[in-house]
């Protein structure tokens, strides 16, 4: 049986478990998928066990994603962009990391039909997810990219063409094709939050809403009210997850697989 699991600090919120299971009962993989909650200091034991053969693979979510790529043989060049990992291969020995939020970004934008080549987008927040979205843009050929940010000399670095801004300069902005949410605001518990105000939406044709709980967020909700195509975060979550899987068992899966997915949880989620 091949052995897989997620690790991370906290996980009880995770549905990772979830998608890695029903892939394995779709596509007939003898294999499992086990929650690996570690402290810090616990992380460096994890990582030499892994290359002894206790996991065939791991993925690896916050706040872990800088802190494993110590540990690895090799770093893909999306990941080395991108500057964290959260897939992690052992293959012929050597531990090998990459990042799958970045081609769960992508797939997102192609299933929804959200076209960003020669366009301007907006970005609100610059954490974990921001970098991999960020890059994911950028080789989906947006021209202009506005990222938004409450901090202060924001550390986060953008091509010459893109910019860092203040939430109250949103309202300043034109022509922007896409607004992806890449804040926590919004999410449960929490669902009536926004992270725009009223005075900062902005016209756009498409909203993507990295938030999967609730279903339709604030913010998808005022711009599907003006007539924009809204997405959530679920199927980002799950085509990273069989991005994953991709890359552990070096197969590309049917795009019916990940629609199963994401009909099966969304039942479970919002019903």
């Amino acid at each position: 049986m091949e052995k897989f699991g997620l690790l991370g600090e906290k996980l009880g919120h995770s549905y990772s478990k979830e998608i890695h299971e029903i892939f394995f009962e779709l596509t007939g993989k003898n294999a499992s998928y086990k929650m690996i909650e570690r402290e810090i200091d616990e992380v460096e034991e994890l990582m030499k066990s892994i290359r002894n053969g206790k996991f065939n693979g791991i993925n690896v979510t916050i706040p872990y994603k800088l802190e494993v790529i110590k540990y690895l043989d090799e770093v893909s060049e999306t990941a080395k962009k991108i500057g964290a990992v959260n897939t992690i291969t052992l293959r012929d020995g050597k531990l090998i990391g990459n990042n799958s939020d970045y081609f769960g970004f992508l797939k997102t934008l192609e299933l929804n039909g959200i076209d960003v080549n020669g366009k301007k987008v907006l970005v609100l927040g610059t954490g974990g997810a921001s970098k991999a979205i960020y890059n994911g843009l950028i080789d989906s050929g947006a021209e202009n990219i506005f990222l938004a940010t409450i901090i202060e000399h924001d550390p986060f670095k953008v091509r010459n063409q893109d910019r860092l801004i203040h939430y109250s300069s949103i309202a300043g902005l034109r022509n922007i094709e896409l607004i992806v949410n890449c804040t926590p605001v919004g999410m449960y518990p929490a669902v009536d939050n926004c992270p725009l105000e009223d005075k900062n939406l902005i016209d756009v044709n498409a909203v993507v809403d990295i938030v999967y709980n609730p279903e339709e967020t604030v913010l998808m909700k005022k711009y599907k009210a003006k007539g924009a195509k809204v997405a959530n975060g679920l199927m980002m979550l799950i085509s990273q997850a069989i991005k994953s899987e991709e890359i552990w068992h070096k197969e590309k899966y049917d795009i019916k697989i990940v629609e199963e997915i994401h009909k099966r949880l969304s039942e479970k989620l919002y019903r």
